[in-house]
């Protein structure tokens, strides 16, 4: 993969309060999308404050947000010319406009919205199987649906032959943990599950919105084993949705969680109705399987990529979701799992050996969720991919 760095940033702050804040980004690479950038400040901004950066060349105002004092997020402008742009960051009142994306709450959940469009529910409450199904099926702590920008859902829950998948999950499967076998993934298993266990934070802005929450890994004899922490970072777009998953798992136990080598176990991708064949009532063709390495479908099982689509038919048309694995996550470029025959794949780091959370140590991972209407075009994921992945070279400069 040829490493490309989009733009360099070089912010001038000044010390006193009469002086002006510049951001000078420095462009690389031309044809870039509009990109999320964080930047670390090295003085805080007063909070409570709203900002726009206006861009000094054409007076165009985009907004800016504190994630807190020491972090700025903007979006950069798209398709930007190679060159030095350079930016005044301007403090303005906070407005009641409604901002881009919505975190409504709702009975069950939340359900997020960009600009008046679903993108996906997180069930805070238990979602019960069917009514023929055994209760230990019941899940909380996943999103579904996800809706692609059309409306399509791109995602199943209680899926006719795996009624234990829940859409955009996370579980280990085969465990150890007190030279006891332990399973989160398979609950008729009845060894384990995931749940939800509290909304943490809803953040509100006109750059992004955020949600955290939560979440435990519990053994049905043991009681908690991991504690997890989602945030779901959502961003503004037009013709696609964009949003981050950050998982930070800890074991918050006095015993060491052993995870072994096996075929699947992770963050997984549970695809829509109308791609299982197991489900006649539904199904109306198979999905498309696309990787960052050119390898399609269920040739893709048991390789590694930077990035993973699933698209296929829904509806009267086409649609599908790609999931960016982060340069930072464990095993980079993780091993993925794809099911022969069924909808669902998973990064699974797993597959490439056993590993281990020790008593109070963390397991973190990374991913970025692009999902579109149509099918899967590489090139087009391959950019969105690597303005996320490859991070601007930050330069902090006081005059």
């Amino acid at each position: 993969m040829k490493k490309l760095t989009g733009f360099l940033l070089l912010i001038a702050f000044y010390t006193s309060s009469a002086q002006k804040v510049f951001i000078h980004i420095s462009v690389a690479v031309a044809d870039q999308p509009a990109t999320p950038v964080r930047v670390q400040l090295e003085k805080p901004l007063p909070a409570n404050t709203s900002y726009r950066l206006i861009n000094q060349s054409t007076q165009t105002a985009i907004p800016a947000q504190l994630l807190d004092s020491m972090t700025l997020v903007f979006i950069s402008e798209e398709k930007m010319a190679i060159g030095i742009h350079k930016y005044l960051i301007v403090p303005e009142k906070k407005n009641n406009n409604q901002p881009p994306i919505l975190i409504e709450k709702k009975p069950n959940g939340l359900l997020v919205k960009v600009k008046d469009k679903p993108v996906f529910f997180y069930h805070i409450k238990e979602a019960m199987p069917p009514p023929d199904s055994p209760s230990y099926y019941r899940r909380s702590g996943f999103l579904h649906p996800l809706y692609s920008p059309s409306g399509k859902i791109l995602t199943d829950d209680f899926p006719l032959g795996h009624l234990h998948q829940h859409a955009i999950f996370t579980a280990w499967t085969n465990a150890t943990f007190k030279k006891a076998s332990v399973d989160f993934w398979n609950q008729h298993s009845k060894k384990g599950t995931v749940e939800h266990v509290k909304l943490l934070e809803i953040i509100h802005g006109p750059v992004v919105s955020q949600i955290k929450t939560s979440l435990r890994h519990k053994s049905v004899e043991f009681g908690e084993v991991l504690k997890e922490k989602w945030t779901l970072t959502i961003y503004p777009s037009d013709d696609y949705f964009l949003f981050d998953l950050e998982s930070e798992q800890q074991n918050t136990t006095n015993d060491t969680l052993f995870l072994n080598t096996y075929h699947y176990g992770g963050l997984a991708f549970r695809g829509s109705r109308k791609w299982n064949g197991e489900d006649p009532k539904n199904f109306k063709e198979h999905w498309n399987i696309l990787t960052s390495e050119g390898i399609r479908d269920s040739g893709a099982n048991a390789t590694h990529a930077r990035w993973v689509d699933a698209s296929g038919k829904i509806d009267e048309g086409t649609a599908g979701v790609s999931v960016f694995n982060h340069p930072s996550n464990f095993r980079y470029p993780q091993a993925i799992r794809v099911h022969p025959s069924m909808p669902y794949w998973a990064y699974s780091p797993v597959v490439d050996g056993p590993f281990f959370i020790a008593p109070g140590a963390f397991y973190r991972a990374k991913f970025r969720y692009y999902v579109h209407d149509g099918g899967a075009q590489a090139p087009v994921i391959e950019k969105q991919f690597t303005s996320w992945a490859i991070e601007p070279n930050l330069k902090l400069v006081s005059q």
